[in-house]
């Protein structure tokens, strides 16, 4: 699509589409006021549309009646696993299975945690609560800086793409969420950019060659908001203006796109950025001066990323991203609060079991598991969260442990603190990521230093000890030994098995390794893959020590312990 076409595609969609996440955003609002009556309704909505399903009917789960009590006594407690043959059977039926609502493409895990899932994206659960969900989050970016609809190039959206679908499921796409393409009909999301050339199939489906493209687009013009799903995705977006500004210059100046005939040439333009460049420490405020306002995951490890963003974005607000998977939406913000968000209490019928609780155990026990609803958790704990959607996938075990903060007309405000099972442990230390980001703060807050990026694995050795290689401004071996023996001596405060396996010799004192900023930040972009780009997660635990090795030189593979 042309530059013109798209633009007349922009203006005709910018009125609708904020009226469409003003109404999504107001009927967020009213559940919040009253969560019961919207959690009533969710399980409703799931029991009428699962009932007639194969699955439903073969287990007995038909007849039950929409009471949470009845609910949570005829139905299991489920992991993914516990579905694969009701998966297998779904992707043959294409509907019918699990829920009532034909499966229109079948949504593939960024793979965080092993083989990507594969999760049932129906018409039903697009149109009723994903979309819904986009929209709501969308009208609270836009009450409160409207001027994203200021014009064609106010917004760059890096949290959605429109590519070609290469992995089907018997005939059905086998796709990333956060890939829209193809639009379902005229109720699938639909942003007045869904047109623009940066954002559709006509793109790079390469991380780099998709941010060339974008920046390209954009480079001089009045970009007021940059919305991502990972705030790594804004991290690379200046580095590979560093590492292209070359190729952008020529192509300014030329009216190129990677050599090919894209406007007019553009000199004056092109002698501006260059001048950008020419500074060497320039922040994308330097590049696009109007820039106000970005979106972003900022809780738990993502937070990490904050003070380097700030370098990046520096006088940049931030807005927050919903928290959520592929697998559904669990909260969404209503302002511009960073540290904690409402329950999404319209999108999935919520349950909560105490995280101290071995979920793991009672279910390979096959014991019942006792659950929580919304209004009977407490402030200030920590909970697994268990959700039923609104797809076919029932009171599934997400693996998910979220802190709740407080209550605010009834509704638990809250924030993903970690994933259940995800420690490191030599001799029964499990010491989770959790506490290892709390020692590092207060190792750094004692140096008077700020956390910036970390990565952590597990060295075997006689005996074994953990190495941790984190991002600093003044990196240098005495910061190395400060830092190892604080985080050392913080983790030993923190975790009382870890001081005991130290204590006794069982376990070496940990290395921590200090790097320049954006050290880390590069290694994690290293590990970018195709078709997952988008969603690529920084995870402070690694399953070995090879980051180390990858990032310090081949000196860091010799497993000696200083």
């Amino acid at each position: 699509m042309g530059s013109t076409q798209w633009q007349k595609h922009w203006r005709t969609r910018r009125v609708p589409f904020a009226e469409e996440c003003r109404r999504a955003g107001e009927a967020f609002l009213v559940d919040l006021k009253d969560p019961a009556t919207a959690q009533r309704r969710v399980l409703d909505d799931v029991i009428a549309l699962c009932a007639d399903s194969l699955h439903w009917k073969e287990r007995g789960h038909d007849v039950l009646t929409t009471a949470p009590d009845a609910f949570r006594d005829t139905l299991p407690v489920m992991r993914y696993d516990d579905f694969t043959e009701e998966i297998d059977r779904e992707i043959r039926t294409k509907g019918g299975t699990l829920s009532c609502s034909p499966v229109l493409r079948w949504l593939k895990t960024s793979g965080t945690t092993g083989v990507p899932k594969r999760v049932p994206y129906t018409l039903h659960w697009l149109l009723k609560y994903r979309i819904p969900a986009m929209r709501a989050m969308w009208g609270v970016y836009l009450e409160h800086h409207p001027e994203i609809l200021a014009h064609p190039y106010a917004a760059l959206d890096t949290q959605t793409v429109y590519e070609d679908v290469d992995d089907f499921l018997a005939g059905v796409p086998y796709q990333a969420i956060s890939n829209r393409h193809p639009k379902i009909n005229a109720r699938d999301w639909n942003p007045p950019w869904s047109a623009a050339p940066w954002f559709g199939t006509a793109a790079p489906s390469s991380h780099s060659g998709r941010m060339y493209h974008r920046i390209r687009h954009f480079l001089g013009e009045d970009l007021r908001f940059v919305s991502a799903i990972n705030p790594s995705t804004l991290i690379s977006l200046r580095d590979l203006i560093v590492e292209h500004g070359e190729d952008l210059v020529r192509d300014l100046a030329e009216g190129t796109l990677e050599g090919r005939p894209h406007t007019d040439p553009d000199p004056e333009r092109a002698r501006r950025f260059q001048a950008v460049l020419d500074r060497g420490e320039f922040t994308l405020k330097d590049v696009w001066p109007s820039l106000n306002t970005y979106s972003s995951w900022l809780s738990s490890s993502a937070k990490l990323y904050l003070p380097r963003l700030e370098a990046v974005l520096p006088g940049v607000s931030a807005m927050p991203f919903m928290s959520c998977g592929t697998e559904g939406v669990t909260t969404i913000p209503v302002d511009d609060s960073l540290d904690s968000q409402p329950l999404a209490v319209g999108q999935a019928f919520f349950e909560f079991v105490p995280a101290e609780t071995d979920l793991g155990a009672l279910l390979d026990a096959g014991e019942r598991v006792e659950t929580l609803l919304f209004d009977e958790v407490e402030e200030g704990r920590d909970y697994h969260l268990i959700m039923t959607q609104a797809n076919g996938l029932y009171r599934l075990w997400t693996g998910d442990v979220y802190h709740v903060d407080r209550f605010v007309d009834g509704t638990p405000w809250v924030h993903f603190v970690h994933r259940d099972g995800i420690f490191h442990s030599f001799t029964g230390e499990k010491i989770t990521e959790t506490q290892v980001t709390r020692a590092i703060e207060r190792a750094m807050t004692a140096a008077g230093r700020s956390v910036g990026l970390y990565l952590c694995g597990p060295r075997w050795s006689e005996p074994p000890y953990y190495v941790m290689v984190g991002e600093i401004s003044d990196p240098g071996e005495e910061q190395d030994r400060l830092l190892s023996e604080g985080v050392d001596r913080a983790l030993q405060d923190i975790n009382i098995e870890y001081a005991s396996k130290r204590t006794s010799g069982r376990l070496a004192p940990l290395t921590f390794t200090t790097v320049p900023h954006g050290g880390i930040a590069a290694y994690v972009e290293s590990r970018r893959q195709r078709g997952n780009t988008t969603q690529y997660k920084y995870k402070p635990f690694q399953q070995d020590t090879d980051f180390a090795a990858d990032i310090l030189g081949d000196t860091a593979s010799t497993g000696a312990h200083r």
